[in-house]
């Protein structure tokens, strides 16, 4: 038995048999019959997408959310244990709205309309909150002036199913005015996308997904976009095709959430990366469970990795965090990652273990050196709020601790990230400011072992700089209406000639030590200049214009590259 997805492959091993007679269980069981009397939940089980490019406006729900909780309009929730739910975000927004008309906070006219753009589309999931709680506003619809879906099939009693169609177009030109040694890679690159999105759910209980993004590339070709998705062959030549693809099955049990399929995680408190699991690799077939008591949110997964070396077939990861939020004011994440290959192992699947112990006796029959083993990452975040509108974060991952050795020892890989927040700074209203730096060092992600390592096809699982790396990131966002908004953001990001690929030499001394961004330093700076007009539900507009200066490019002395990439694009929601 294969069960395929375009994220990756389930093999006909342990995981296949595990959740196969986990489903048939569940679905046998009279959990699922239809005489329960309930109303549909229509989609509050589906997850909002991680990725901005599978975009049911799911950056914006992000975004205004994080604004609301930074402004502490809303009270402490998981927001490093992500993605939510759409009746997760239905329910954080009917709870604002009864703030506002209580007269207990007061939003800006901007921050209200898009309040109200919200409640309008997630219409059906804040339907039936209302509903459960027996809230007169129940009867009261948000108005909304077109259709929700293009086809719908309901019965308002038992289930809810829908099809959705988006349709985008994106430019991306890449122009270089100064170069040395290396060709240019310049030209216009032309992408038409079409989004398709079939989702259903029956009663409180089931709910499924398959939200697909499939690109048609044409113009001039750049590697380093959609590096991992999808691709036929049959489209390799003056026309190319990527997909990607979110698809999976949830099931609400008692006491916690269970989902299989494709999806994407991301846990940590960066805006602008994590240092344990992002969303910048594809999505990854996985068995999930969740569980949310008061504040405080538990998240287990084990799921199926690829690599694109032709000898390494079988790679899995398994995860666990818990956060916790506060006070409304400070909230603290725990989390656990495995990452193993060459055989499944049923010990991970228990998700209420402590990987860093009982890895040592797992990967005891897979070590391929002395004390190779498994890869064991772990992190520690922290977000604290103490007055409203800032809010100040940060993250300690470590792959490999060394205590008998000094810090500067090469066994110790780390990685750290901090930032701040600010919402309406100096009293600018409507505004967000973030400023966020990260530092990988030389070893971080990498392992003796190739099949170990921290990355899923060519990605890293953790922050996209990978190994031996830094990165600054500032942003200010300022919206001048309820649909349009600018953005302007600064980028440095340096590598040394480390790689997540480029393991410590064996032969090197065993006191030998890492160094920050070693060798040969590549540095890049971006400015960027953009602006988005979104009429939620309906359509979106994104301009960008970014300034581009590289240096000692590719880890070369005096290889220096300076350049500017213009990028735009369209949706419209059918």
């Amino acid at each position: 038995m294969t069960l395929r997805t375009f994220g990756g492959v389930c093999r006909p091993n342990a995981t296949c048999i595990f959740v196969f007679c986990i489903i048939i269980h569940l679905l046998s069981s009279p959990l699922w019959g239809t005489g329960r009397g309930g109303s549909a939940e229509a989609d509050s089980l589906i997850n909002v997408p991680l990725n901005p490019a599978l975009s049911d406006f799911n950056r914006e729900t992000y975004r205004f959310i994080h604004r609301l909780l930074n402004k502490r309009v809303l009270p402490g929730i998981p927001r490093g244990s992500l993605p939510l739910t759409r009746g997760q975000v239905a329910s954080f927004l009917v709870e604002v709205s009864r703030k506002q008309q209580n007269g207990e906070v007061t939003l800006s006219a901007n921050d209200r309309e898009r309040l109200k753009a919200l409640l309008a589309f997630f219409r059906e999931a804040r339907e039936r909150k209302l509903a459960i709680e027996k809230d007169p506003a129940a009867g009261t619809p948000t108005p909304f002036h077109r259709r929700l879906h293009l086809l719908t099939l309901t019965d308002n009693a038992d289930y809810r199913f829908s099809f959705d169609l988006r349709g985008s177009q994106r430019t991306i030109t890449r122009l270089v005015d100064n170069v040395s040694e290396e060709p240019p890679v310049e030209g216009n690159m032309l992408v038409t996308t079409w989004l398709p999105h079939l989702y259903g759910q029956v009663e409180e209980h089931f709910a499924f997904t398959t939200d697909m993004a499939y690109r048609f590339l044409y113009g001039a070709f750049f590697d380093d976009v959609f590096p991992d998705e999808s691709k036929y062959r049959q489209l390799e030549g003056e026309l190319r095709n990527r997909t990607a693809i979110n698809g999976y099955l949830k099931f609400n049990l008692p006491w916690f959430e269970l989902q299989f399929g494709t999806d994407a995680l991301q846990w940590g408190p960066g805006y602008h990366g994590n240092l344990l699991i992002s969303s910048k690799p594809i999505a990854l077939d996985m068995l999930k469970l969740q569980a949310t008591y008061k504040t405080v949110t538990f998240t287990g997964f084990t799921g199926v990795l690829e690599d694109m070396a032709d000898d390494i077939n079988e790679k899995y990861i398994s995860g666990h965090r818990i956060e916790g939020y506060f006070w409304n004011r400070l909230g603290i994440g725990l989390s656990e990652v495995v990452v193993y290959g060459n055989r499944f192992e049923p010990g991970y699947l228990n998700p209420v273990n402590i990987y860093l112990f009982n890895e040592q006796t797992i990967s005891r029959a897979d070590s391929r050196a002395p004390g190779s083993g498994d890869n064991v990452n772990a992190s520690v975040d922290v977000r604290l709020r103490l007055v409203n509108n800032f809010e100040i974060y940060g993250e300690l991952m470590v792959d490999d601790a060394n205590p008998a050795a000094s810090f500067k020892h090469w066994d110790n890989k780390f990685g750290i990230l901090g930032g701040i927040y600010l919402t309406d700074p100096l009293g600018l209203a409507d505004t967000d400011f973030h400023a966020e730096y990260a530092f990988i060092n030389q070893y971080a992600y990498t392992h003796e072992n190739p099949i170990n390592v921290y990355k899923h096809f060519t990605t890293p699982i953790g922050h996209h700089i990978g190994s031996d790396a830094d990165n600054l990131w500032l942003q200010l966002r300022r919206r001048f209406t309820d649909k349009l908004e600018t953005v302007f953001s600064y980028e440095l990001e340096r590598h040394g000639e480390g790689d997540i690929d480029k393991r410590h030499p064996p032969d090197a001394p065993k006191d030998d030590v890492w160094t920050p961004l070693s060798g040969m330093t590549q540095s890049e700076h971006r400015l960027k200049v953009g602006f988005n007009w979104v009429a939620l539900g309906h359509y979106s507009l994104y301009a960008e214009w970014a300034r581009v200066w590289r240096r000692n490019l590719g880890n070369r002395q005096g290889v220096h590259e300076n350049g500017n990439e213009i990028q735009a694009k369209a949706l419209y929601r059918f």
